[in-house]
This record gives C-alpha cells, structure tokens and sequence, in this order.
C-alpha cells in the first residue's frame, strides 16, 4: 500500500479508476441521461473496463522472457481476458439491439466459456511461484470459499442438475459450467491474496486478485438471478440485478489497477 501512496502515477489511476466506476454507478442507477440508459450505462462501462485489462495484460506480457514463469502467466492472463473482452462486446451487441434478447447459448458464451480455461492456469501459475508453505491464511481462505461453494451448490448448481426440461445439453452445460468456473476462480484468487501478503511486490496481485474475487461473486449472483428470473434488462431495478452489475463493472477496473500497480513495479510503465 505505501508505494501505491508513494507513486504518483499508480494513485491517479487508481482515483480515476474509482471515479469512473463511480460515476458509472450513479449513471446506472439513477439514469440522470434519461430513462432507458442503464443499459448504455453498465454495457459501455463494462466493455471499457474489461479491454482495459486486456491491453495492460498484454503489456505486461510482452514485458517479460517468453522463459519466466511470469511470462507464462500473463500470457494465460491476456488470452483468457482477451476471450472475456470479446464475449463482453458481443453480450452488449446483443443486449442494445432494440427490442432483442440475449440468446442462449451465444458466441459469447462460448468465449466465456473458454475463458475460463487461461485464468484457471494463471491463477494456478501465479500460486505455485510463490513457494510459500500453506499455513493458516490459506486454511482460512479454503473455509471462506468451501462457504461460498456449499451455498452457490444448494441455490445455483443443484437446481440446475435436478432441472428435467433441458431442451440442448449445451444449456444445462453452460450453466453448470460458469458457477463451478467462478468457484475456480474465487478459490484461485483468495489463494493468491493470501499468500502474497508483505513487500511492495505483493500489492498488485493483492488488488488483481481482489477484483476477480468481485467478478466470481458478481458472476454466481448473476446465474443465480438468471436462474431464478430475478435479472433484468429493462423497467425496475432489484436488489439481484444490481448487486451484478455495479460490482461487475467496477471488479474489472480493480484488475486493471492491479495491472498497472504491476507495471509500475517492472518499469513497463
């Protein structure tokens, strides 16, 4: 935290991060542009945070030996983000079309869908360059999220499992798929958080880690919601629908603080 406070650069992006993801709340929440522009709002908000990771991703990526682990890293970072950008754009291609719906399955799940994959392996990457024994902020992260997955297995993955009227398998895939992906994800990320604790060289993927912890709960409570037909698109706001995509919008701009902290620190940037 001191050098975020001692680097002049790193705090300005992170004040104009905080006040972009702030303003973009309010914009969504209150439509002060007018009525029927939250949808603008939260889409153009999310679609700008989430490419911003994907160009510091792959910065960061180019800044390393294709021999380093951590090139290997952020190489798993930047295509598993890249894929996530691209599913972002398309999700807000469909949403904004007048009068349409979101189809399911898209494109853009099958690009989450993959996403997954390159973010497991980071995640997995990042963990075991560490080489710190597990101790009791590991177990205590391992309960956290053994918590988080008993409560997203009884409301989010059984009621799909126990669902008899599929019409495509590719459905019932899918919404098994991203609920055990965020769980990865949520785990991978606490695990890293902990484990990286003390230094200056700690902070960036304590702040990256945080913001993928926020995307996995974001994302749980949106297949919750969906499930359950509590999201909405248009009309009324609810609790569900906003406890998505406020902390959506603003998770993927922690990462890209994250990121730049990180760039900082190498002299990328």
């Amino acid at each position: 935290m001191s050098f975020l406070l001692q680097d002049r650069k790193s705090l300005l992006v992170a004040a104009i991060a905080f006040l972009g993801w702030a303003l973009a709340s309010l914009g969504y929440l209150f439509e002060p542009l007018g009525p029927g522009t939250r949808t603008y709002v939260s889409n153009f908000g999310t679609v700008l945070a989430a490419w911003s990771v994907v160009v510091l991703a792959f910065l960061l990526m180019r800044s390393y030996d294709r021999k380093e682990t951590a090139w290997r890293i952020w190489i798993a970072m930047f295509f598993g983000f890249l894929l996530w950008g691209i599913g972002e754009i398309l999700w807000a291609y469909y949403d904004l079309l007048p009068g349409g719906d979101v189809p399911f399955p898209s494109t853009a799940d099958l690009l989450w869908a993959v996403g997954y994959l390159p973010l497991w392996v980071a995640l997995w990457l990042r963990f075991r360059s560490i080489e710190v024994r597990p101790g009791l902020g590991q177990g205590l992260a391992l309960g956290v999220v053994a918590l988080v997955g008993v409560v997203a297995v009884r409301y989010v993955l059984w009621p799909v499992v126990t669902y008899p009227e599929y019409d495509r398998p590719i459905e019932r895939f899918l919404d098994l798929l991203y609920p055990v992906g965020d769980l990865v994800i949520l785990l991978g990320s606490v695990l890293v958080a902990v484990t990286v604790r003390g230094g200056r060289l700690s902070l960036p993927w304590q702040v990256i880690s945080f913001g993928m912890v926020v995307l996995g709960l974001a994302d749980l409570v949106f297949a919750f919601s969906t499930w359950n037909e509590l999201y909405v698109t248009e009309g009324a706001l609810n609790l569900p629908t906003v406890l998505t995509d406020v902390p959506y919008m603003g998770a993927y701009a922690v990462v890209a603080v994250g990121e730049y902290i990180q760039g900082r620190l190498d002299g990328v940037l």
